[in-house]
């Protein structure tokens, strides 16, 4: 069976059409999107901030477990295990609420906070809301990366100081 001219410029053009296809969805990035948000304290004192909190707590992001829509931004939910406590009693894995997340081809960031990463371990700084029962971090303040021993124990520190000494809100 041989092709024509015309059967192979079809076959070819297809071919190239599908390859740019390909390319371009494979390689579509998420448009990133940040909303700044304004606070009835000031979350820079770590006095108020661990007084407005819950729970203030060192943990390691198992996994990420979810992604719903709250007054109409994307809201994230991580499995955290709990290592060390410093405002309230967590035992085990609690789940933390993020604000921000995808919605389809766009990442919201809240002040430009990143996304939990898994595997990683934070102090968390969080407000309890109930009627979903997860914990909802602070933003930039509330999820503070830990790299080391060193690191882990200065943040237990000064958080561990700040709630002896925390300014109710």
């Amino acid at each position: 069976m041989r092709y024509s001219k015309r059967s192979w410029s079809f076959i070819i053009g297809c071919i190239i059409v599908a390859s740019i296809t390909v390319v371009i969805f494979a390689t579509k990035r998420p448009v990133i999107k940040t909303m700044a948000l304004s606070y009835a304290f000031d979350v820079t004192d770590t006095r108020r901030l661990v007084g407005w909190a819950d729970n203030v707590f060192v943990g390691k992001v198992v996994k990420q477990v979810g992604t719903k829509t709250l007054i109409g931004t994307p809201e994230t939910q991580f499995k955290v295990e709990v290592s060390d406590n410093i405002k309230g009693k967590f035992n085990g894995t609690v789940i933390v609420n993020q604000q921000g997340g995808f919605n389809k081809f766009e990442l919201i960031l809240i002040e430009n906070d990143q996304l939990l990463q898994e595997g990683q371990s934070y102090l968390f700084v969080t407000k309890h809301l109930k009627e979903e029962n997860w914990n909802t971090l602070v933003p930039v303040y509330g999820d503070i990366l830990i790299d080391n021993k060193e690191a882990k124990k200065e943040l237990i520190d000064k958080y561990t100081k700040a709630y002896k000494n925390e300014i109710p809100y």
